[in-house]
């Protein structure tokens, strides 16, 4: 009875056996490497020579046999899932406090964004790249700057930072710092913030700081220490630090008593008068903002950057009051753009609120922010020792939610010292600039020239990729094999055994270097070739060559032979491309490398003869032809199908596609019907592969016979798939004959 039915009609029901299935063209290689940039232990997708550059660095003396190995495979095509090798010697530079290892984000979650570290910020990427990186941070900070003229007599200003001020006009806040900034002449010496120095007042040496020293200006300004000072500054006097001198200039004197206004309050304005700590008055002679002035560079103003940060809009409607901050990441010395001062990225406007929202909804809290974008630094802890416009400093602590938050105040004690070295901006000293300079990142430790890793390490690496559920990989490129016979022989074993576990992948490996490059007699580099590759496994997921290659490195203007294993990968992929994964990527139609000027080692005839009886594919320089593959085999020790990398191929695009079609079975009904099913997805896509080349014939089986009764009960789903591969030509035999003239071709063309 037709469903839903309980009389006579007719009910239209549909089938779809449509169902098709179609062959990887992902072309996905895998490779581990000791890069100079990047995460660690961390797989990163890398589509072009370019992102690699972005990513990973440029190459260097220590790295460029893998780095060339890497951006030779991406010359072809496809995507290289990229991973930089961990060492006990990477560190990541910090802004203060002993230089850690962050290897990666998810590192940096499990073991340091808990905010419990020692330093502020540090560096995204371990190693020296790290140790360029500064990083300038500034909030609301001041908001007003009110010049003060000299008192009529007694003793000088004195406005002690963190205590309230207001004016006669009603306006409020809280001295934020007090200076004196000197215009100067006469100068001799350099002047050293921090350091003692004296005001000679009417022959009175009077102890005042040195906030900072602009010399291109002859700009000097002074801090009041605490208890103030006896007499008035004024023109002609001399400020003396050890042997460096000057004299006050005419009219070279400016009072600034910066301001940080309360919270709804009014500005500060000219004809104010306010009182200091020792209640004398003293009428405001001019009012300017504050933010329009500040720097983080010598004469490079914030407001050259973005507009004051101020309270966001989401603070501002929960009652928060100045979260806003700026953060500009610098590329110091030039160490990583080439370029020193080079801006490498800006966050603007982000927030201290731990729930700040951006207007479209996103997180705007900056430790996040940080976490979420940045690709130079890392988030280690909130700023102490902050700027409190409440009663309780701790009120107003980042990280707290914006709910009626007085946020505190960046207030630097030390200015942008070292920026340039030695020296600290006019107006940065106790101002709202705060500078972390990034030092202690330490690369791999160099042996013989490279990088070195250890074999866990490169192991460990590559185990990232393991699992064929997760990570979808056709290629695995060894690069250079190892410093020597033991290591190598590790590093290919623990690659093939990735290779033969998770079974849809390849590993292409070339000849150590040290059996290459350097010798002059081209039988002991057959030799040496046959004799390395002897020791390596049987397997028919391993492909060997015989070469290296001398290209242009044009990141360091040198030239350099470097292993071809990237190049062969980057054949078979490109035989996908534009013929089909199960044609061979050997021969003058699809097996010319790439970007090769010349082998390291060209075998003859004879040599070629021997390496391909054990296994290895020659790469040939062929005069006016290029430099090509020579060669299909796998590195399958005895006579087989697939002991050619056509035929592996084969099976590893028809099992790929195949098991894809087979995992839409599973929970279904396990009868006739299902495997009918089965047959009419996988039979035409097998009959496309063979109207393609793939195969010859092909024969599948999944019928009651080999599904009976009790494999059905144990819910077993059995198919068998019998092909007949296409063998690809190795060898050609051409016989030239010369015939008297009247003899007939039939008589002997037998």
């Amino acid at each position: 009875m037709a469903a839903n039915q309980s009389s006579p009609g007719v009910v239209v029901q549909e089938r779809d056996l449509t169902t098709i299935t179609t062959a990887s063209t992902e072309n996905i290689g895998l490779m581990a490497a000791p890069f100079e940039l990047g995460p660690v232990e961390q797989i990163v997708e890398i589509a072009s020579e370019r992102d690699l550059v972005d990513q990973f660095g440029k190459p260097n003396e220590n790295n460029y046999e893998y780095w060339y190995a890497a951006a030779q495979f991406l010359s072809y095509g496809g995507t290289l899932k990229t991973v930089r090798v961990d060492s006990t010697n990477l560190k990541n530079a910090v802004s203060n406090g002993t230089a850690v290892k962050v290897k990666n984000l998810q590192d940096y979650e499990t073991t340091f964004e808990g905010g419990t570290n020692a330093w502020f910020y540090g560096s995204r990427t371990a190693g020296t790249k790290g140790n360029s990186i500064g990083v300038f941070k500034t909030d609301s900070g001041a908001d007003q700057i009110a010049v003060v003229p000299a008192p009529g007599s007694g003793n000088d200003w004195e406005f002690v930072a963190d205590e309230a001020v207001s004016a006669t006009g009603g306006a409020a806040g809280k001295v934020f710092k007090y200076s004196v900034v000197l215009t100067v002449t006469t100068v001799v010496g350099d002047f050293t913030p921090g350091t003692s120095t004296t005001v000679s007042i009417s022959g009175s040496n009077q102890t005042v700081n040195v906030l900072a020293w602009d010399p291109a200006n002859k700009k000097l300004e002074l801090g009041i220490p605490a208890g103030g000072i006896t007499g008035i500054i004024a023109d002609a006097q001399t400020v003396t630090q050890g042997s460096n001198t000057c004299v006050i200039a005419t009219s070279g004197i400016e009072r600034r008593v910066y301001i940080a206004k309360n919270k709804s309050t009014i500005d500060f304005a000219a004809a104010d008068s306010i009182q200091d700590t020792n209640s004398n008055a003293a009428a405001i002679s001019a009012v300017r903002d504050e933010y329009s002035e500040r720097e983080y560079l010598p004469g490079v103003k914030w407001v050259n950057v973005a507009p004051r940060p101020e309270t966001s809009l989401y603070a501002n409607n929960a009652g928060g009051f100045r979260d806003e901050l700026h953060i500009v990441v610098i590329d110091v010395d030039g160490g990583i753009t080439g370029t020193a001062g080079a801006v490498l990225e800006r966050f603007i406007g982000v927030s201290k609120a731990s729930d700040a929202k951006s207007s479209v909804g996103e997180t705007n809290y900056y430790k996040e922010v940080i976490k979420q974008k940045s690709s130079y630094i890392y988030w280690g802890k909130h700023e102490t020792g902050l700027f409190s416009a409440t009663a309780s400093a701790s009120d107003g602590n980042w990280g707290q939610t914006a709910t009626a938050r007085q946020f505190n105040l960046l207030r630097s004690s030390t200015g942008s010292t070292d920026y340039p070295a030695g020296r600290t901006t006019v107006g940065s000293k106790n101002n709202s600039t705060f500078y972390y300079r990034l030092t202690g990142g330490v690369d791999y430790a160099v042996s013989g020239g490279n990088y070195t890793v250890t074999n866990t390490g490169i192991s460990t690496a590559y185990e990232l990729g393991q699992d064929p559920e997760s990570q979808d990989i056709d290629f695995i490129i060894a690069g250079p094999s190892g410093a020597d016979d033991a290591a190598a022989l590790a590093k290919i074993t623990s690659l093939v055994n990735i290779a033969e576990e998770r079974r849809d992948c390849m590993v292409f490996v070339s000849p150590r270097r040290g059996n290459v490059i350097g010798i002059s007699n081209t039988n002991t580099v057959t030799d040496n070739i046959v004799a390395f590759f002897d020791q390596l496994p049987s397997s028919s997921y391993l492909v060997f060559d015989s070469g290296y290659k001398y290209i242009y490195d044009k990141y360091n203007d040198v030239y350099r032979y470097v292993p071809c294993n990237g190049d062969i990968a980057g054949l078979c992929l490109q035989t996908t491309e534009v013929s089909e994964p199960w044609f061979s990527p050997a021969g003058f139609q699809r097996g010319i490398l790439r970007n090769a000027i010349k082998l390291a080692f060209t075998p003859t005839q004879t040599q070629r003869d021997k390496l391909y009886a054990a296994r290895i594919n020659p790469i040939v320089s062929f005069p006016g032809q290029g430099v090509v593959l020579y060669g299909d085999k796998t590195a399958l020790g005895f006579a087989s199908a697939f002991d050619r990398i056509n035929v592996r191929r084969l099976f590893l695009t028809i099992e790929k596609v195949i098991s894809g079609a087979a995992k839409a079975q599973l929970f279904e009904q396990n009868d006739e019907a299902q495997r009918s099913l089965f047959l009419n997805i996988v039979e035409p896509y097998l009959r496309d592969v063979q109207g393609r080349r793939g195969v010859t014939d092909f024969l599948i089986k999944c019928d009651s016979e080999n599904n009976p009764p009790a494999s059905v009960d144990r819910g077993e789903f059995y198919a068998e798939i019998f092909v007949k591969p296409t063998r690809t030509i190795n060898y050609i035999s051409l016989t030239f004959v010369a015939t008297r003239t009247g003899v007939s071709f039939s008589e002997v063309a037998q």
